[in-house]
């Protein structure tokens, strides 16, 4: 028979303790379980931040052709020089070209050519995949820039540039945004010895690489038409996160060329 206890009055059965052995098994089963939910996790979080970013990248899209529409189809420069320093079309670094070290010049987002269409306070310029602050990351500015690159062929100042919108003919084969990076080996804090991932602000198909596919391996792409696709790299730089590429081929003389 069971021994019988006494507490405060109750009787009860006493009941035996897990074993050694049973506590381990149990600590087994919730590692192995854990081994099983975490990429699950991972995973959702990441589809998350692709979500975020693609609005971000709509949002953008619908932030240019409204500057497009009151610019009479007048697409904008990739830089211009005003009294005040450079405006960029990210944004006013004042006091250009001494205005400071690498992650130090300072920015002012306001003046971007897009900032009156998506809103000054909008975070819609910087990815959440984007790893700022990482150990192979080089900021250009003294804030976070801008975490996506415009087609090259749509900056009004660059050769065989489209300057004005209504050349495009068929706006859905266009690719005007797309996640951006570049790899640096020549501004310190990076070195040849110690190449460093930076923010970018224009796509092509010549070298060096500037697409980021930090999607899973796919990088998010604006096209004219508002939509949002997820493309896949033809080939990648081995460096920094090994996210930095190009298109294939096929698909960048398909999307990168004005049609």
């Amino acid at each position: 028979m069971k021994a019988a206890t006494r507490n405060n009055g109750w009787v009860g059965t006493a009941s035996s303790a897990f074993t050694l052995v049973e506590l381990l098994v149990v600590v087994a089963m919730l590692g192995l379980l854990m081994l099983l939910v975490f990429p699950l996790v991972h995973q959702a979080v990441e589809a998350g931040r692709s979500a975020a970013c693609a609005s971000n990248l709509r949002q953008i899209q619908a932030a240019y052709l409204l500057y497009l529409a009151d610019h009479d189809g007048q697409t904008f420069p990739y830089f211009e020089d005003v009294p005040e320093g450079r405006l960029w079309y990210w944004g006013l670094e004042a006091g250009w070209p001494s205005s400071g070290e690498e992650g130090e010049r300072p920015l002012d987002t306001s003046r971007a050519r897009l900032a009156p269409y998506y809103g000054t306070e909008s975070n819609v310029r910087s990815c959440p995949s984007l790893k700022y602050g990482g150990s192979h990351f080089k900021q250009k500015f003294e804030i976070p820039s801008m975490g996506y690159g415009i087609n090259i062929r749509l900056l009004a100042n660059a050769p065989g540039a489209v300057r004005n919108w209504r050349q495009i003919t068929r706006p859905a084969d266009l690719l005007v945004w797309a996640d951006a990076a570049q790899i640096n080996t020549w501004q310190p804090p990076a070195s040849p010895s110690r190449p460093m991932l930076e923010e970018w602000y224009y796509v092509s198909a010549f070298s060096p690489p500037k697409f980021h596919f930090r999607h899973g391996g796919h990088m998010n792409a604006a096209f004219g038409d508002g939509s949002v696709r997820q493309l896949a790299p033809g080939q990648v730089d081995p460096r920094c996160d090994g996210r930095v590429g190009f298109l294939k081929a096929v698909d960048a003389e398909r999307w990168l060329e004005p049609n």
